[in-house]
């Protein structure tokens, strides 16, 4: 009876979960450089209502900043799309989003930005994406999750983080800088591309850019 048991035992120390868990530990009160205080979290199914509103209080400028087009509300904020966004498979992404503290102790709880990793087919490497609302720039809020995107990937043995912005976003290709990405200007296509690494892994191939940039300029994250 006691080997049975045993190997019972052993066998439950093998499974593990198909899918992982939701991770509640990356759940954290921050402090913006306005004072202002955040949740931030992983986001959830149930935030959608709250993407929803948050894509209703983003400029042109910001769509087009983000996506490199002038993609319409109606596609941001379009069901179909967003089941994608806000149902997350933790093996391939982490999505994160920062709720306003104060509007939340109220009905009116406001999403007001959100980052995001993406895992690419075939490499260790993933994509990230940033994305804050015009009232909440300039609070240092972009840099904090992109710091928490970086630690994810850490945390999660990847070789590098890879991301593809347009020159006039001087902003976060200054805070992607200074820590410690590299930009590399493509003048033919006129966008700057970032890459961060944990191992020195080579810089993506110029097949899997092409991939890259055709997965940003469409993406189905926030």
């Amino acid at each position: 009876m006691m080997e049975v048991d045993d190997e019972i035992s052993r066998q439950t120390q093998i499974i593990r979960p198909a899918i992982r868990p939701y991770p509640a530990q990356y759940e954290q009160h921050w402090l913006s450089k306005k004072g202002r205080v955040l949740l931030i979290r992983a986001i959830m199914p149930e935030d959608e209502p709250l993407v929803v509103d948050f894509h209703k209080r983003i400029s042109e400028e910001s769509v087009y900043t983000r996506w490199m087009s002038n993609m319409q509300y109606d596609e941001r904020a379009s069901h179909s799309r967003l089941i994608r966004v806000c149902h997350v498979d933790y093996d391939r992404d982490i999505a994160l989003v920062a709720l306003d503290e104060e509007s939340c102790a109220g009905k009116n709880c406001k999403l007001v930005a959100a980052g995001r990793l993406t895992k690419m087919h075939g490499k260790n490497v993933a994509e990230f994406s940033v994305l804050v609302e015009d009232d909440w720039q300039g609070e240092g809020l972009g840099a904090k999750l992109l710091l928490e995107l970086i630690k994810h990937g850490e945390a999660d043995g990847l070789d590098g983080i890879e991301g593809i912005v347009l020159p006039t976003n001087r902003a976060m290709i200054h805070v992607a800088e200074k820590m410690g990405f590299e930009s590399v200007y493509d003048k033919e296509l006129n966008v700057v591309k970032q890459y961060f690494s944990y191992k020195e892994a080579a810089p993506t191939s110029k097949e899997d850019y092409d991939i890259q940039l055709r997965r940003f300029t469409c993406p189905i994250n926030i």
